[in-house]
């Protein structure tokens, strides 16, 4: 009979986990964004631009001239510690998943994601889909929101079309 794959509750908690990344990147580039606009920083479209230019947004001080500085970026580690390692903090030894084995190397997979979340993020406020100050509430928390997209066989807004998904993100995911 094969293997039936994982069930309703293992697929929504990885739907959850997986858009935990998304919206915690979000908040990050908000931040980051939100923080280095005045009157003498680049305008935030530009500040994408640098932040994509080489990938720089992997790389620790933002310099991607530096191979041996990739994925040491204050935006990764930060992504990585507060959406993976802190959920992972105690989590039980279920040898029949030999999570050992998946502690010491499943952490790739986390990084993938949180490297293609970043990506989303910063391609999202440059091109203006998503705005530095809307992703703050009134009192100046951060509340990730992906926008609505009119989707034209529905006739209907939804966030699905820039969700965080395996289907929008999934094969920039696995490139990295």
């Amino acid at each position: 009979m094969g293997n039936p794959g994982p069930g309703p509750n293992a697929t929504r908690r990885l739907s959850v986990w997986r858009s935990n990344f998304g919206s915690t990147a979000l908040a990050i580039m908000a931040h980051f964004l939100a923080s280095s606009t005045d009157d003498t920083q680049p305008p935030v479209r530009e500040t994408c631009n640098e932040l994509l230019d080489g990938f720089a947004f992997l790389f620790q001080d933002l310099d991607p001239s530096k191979p041996e500085n990739a994925y040491r970026s204050q935006f990764l580690l930060q992504l990585l510690a507060h959406t993976h390692l802190r959920p992972c903090i105690g989590c039980p030894d279920v040898p029949r998943l030999d999570t050992d084995a998946l502690k010491e190397h499943g952490v790739k997979g986390a990084i993938s994601l949180s490297c293609a979340a970043l990506e989303r993020a910063i391609r999202l406020f440059q091109r203006g889909q998503l705005h530095v100050d809307d992703q703050f509430s009134s009192r100046g928390k951060a509340t990730a929101r992906t926008p609505l997209k009119l989707n034209k066989s529905s006739g209907k807004e939804t966030s699905t079309a820039l969700s965080f998904s395996e289907q929008n993100w999934g094969a920039c995911t696995r490139q990295y």
